[in-house]
């Protein structure tokens, strides 16, 4: 491949589940529209290990640099450290890696969240493109931080202004301070990473989004109004079309799975599928008052979930759930017998459930899940909030958990028949993205077109 490739693109994701999917599907949707882009995905040898042997094109390749941190507990334990050792201790070993290679890189598309990326890319005159994994929502507020702090809405005090209405962001609904993101509540911290984000911005070519354009058209179209980077959308193609298949063949191709046999037992519609991402964890106190309540609701579940609280798990759910330390959400989530989900409101966990076209429960933790929630309930209206304000001390009880989830999966009930409408509209709504002439294929082409004719050898 490598005499015959007039582009070799280089692409640095950020170490983390809601990172390196994103990056890995628009990798494999460049590789596939033109065999003249070579791309090589760096990745730590800890990813290495756990996705090295997925399918991919001819011409993508892997290589690896060493892991930042001991092993995969120490990211879930803390999270700031396992942030900090990615932004102070992959800039040398990647940049070491572009020295080893035999065909230079004329393109670096980097994750925003390993920022060093854009020192690396302008050191080297190689021009840089960003992708986003969040939603244009986050991006938006990022963007306009500057008028948050103007209009004195930064940082957000819950008890001073969290109630407060931000309108004044342009393309986005309004929102009360409350559900911006976490970030934002913490001055010190959020002015750190703030810096960091919006020097990759001042010094990317274009930024890629992963959101889905049909249902954030407005603040994309808003920030293309005012970027001096272009803007490209992909949505979540790859995913998309896994949906597609996954209706057909669920059943069928997946009933070698454990999980797959006991849901193919189960009425339609009938089970919750529960799962609170793999990196942030809630309160030990939260966590009983959730297995409590779904005990108590005699709702069927089937959960995701690790360590300790897996086992204990095993032991109360009985015969009406299912408890699993990981699966194939998707085909989960596209399995007729699921009919909600409970979810910490992760980006992608977001776009796998829109596609699905199933109602869901949300319980953000941090970060862009709080907005995410926001926009679930509020704006697209096809879920209904667990976690009424994102507070610790504020615990949601067993019996308010109970009532909702015996709600929530009512199938006869008007409200939970209204969820399923809302969040079929917004099903096909995505759809009109990936149909001939959508946005994804024009966003995916002009991509394409630009890394081949703009960043030649």
């Amino acid at each position: 491949m490598q005499p015959e490739s007039s582009c070799h693109v280089v692409a640095m994701p950020y170490p983390g589940h809601g990172h390196i999917n994103p990056m890995m599907n628009l990798c494999k949707l460049v590789a596939g529209k033109s065999n003249s882009i070579l791309i090589t995905i760096v990745l730590t040898e800890e990813w290495l290990g756990l996705i090295g042997s997925t399918t991919k094109p001819d011409n993508i390749r892997f290589a690896t640099i060493p892991n930042v941190i001991p092993s995969e507990h120490v990211r879930g334990s803390d999270p700031k450290g396992f942030v900090m050792a990615v932004w102070n201790k992959m800039e040398e070993p990647f940049e070491r890696l572009l020295d080893e290679l035999q065909l230079a890189p004329t393109l670096i598309i980097a994750d925003v969240s390993v920022p060093w990326a854009a020192d690396v890319a302008t050191r080297r005159n190689i021009p840089l493109a960003a992708l986003w994994p969040m939603s244009a929502l986050l991006f938006s507020v990022i963007y306009h931080f500057d008028l948050i702090v103007e209009h004195g809405h930064f940082p957000v005090n819950l008890s001073v202004n969290g109630d407060d209405i931000i309108d004044y962001i342009p393309g986005l609904s309004p929102i009360r301070a409350r559900d911006l993101p976490t970030i934002v509540r913490f001055k010190e911290e959020s002015e750190y990473y703030l810096k960091f984000l919006l020097r990759v911005f001042d010094k990317a070519k274009c930024v890629v989004f992963t959101s889905i354009y049909e249902i954030e058209s407005k603040a994309i179209e808003a920030m293309k109004a005012k970027a001096s980077f272009s803007i490209y959308t992909i949505g979540p193609a790859t995913t998309y079309f896994k949906v597609k298949d996954s209706h057909s063949s669920t059943i069928s191709s997946n009933g070698d799975l454990n999980y797959m046999t006991w849901l193919n037992l189960q009425p339609p519609n009938s089970v919750l599928y529960i799962s609170m991402g793999s990196y942030l964890s809630i309160s030990t106190s939260q966590m009983e008052e959730i297995e409590a309540g779904l005990r108590g609701s005699g709702v069927r579940f089937l959960w995701v979930a690790r360590g300790a609280t897996m086992l204990r798990l095993q032991e109360i759910c009985g015969e009406k759930g299912l408890v699993v330390p990981w699966c194939n959400q998707l085909s989960v989530l596209c399995h007729p017998s699921v009919g909600g989900f409970l979810s910490h409101c992760g980006w992608n966990s977001t776009k796998e459930a829109i596609l699905a076209g199933v109602p869901m429960l949300t319980f953000p933790i941090m970060n862009d899940q709080v907005p995410n929630a926001k926009m679930i309930v509020e704006d697209w209206k096809f879920g209904w909030r667990v976690k009424r304000e994102f507070e610790e001390e504020n615990l949601t009880t067993r019996e308010e958990i109970k009532q909702l989830v015996q709600r929530f999966m009512s199938l006869e009930s008007r409200e939970r028949k209204q969820l399923e409408e809302k969040a079929k509209e917004i099903q096909k709504v995505c759809e009109r993205e990936f149909a001939d002439g959508g946005s994804f294929q024009n966003n995916i082409d002009s991509f394409t077109k630009s890394i081949v004719q703009h960043y030649p050898h």
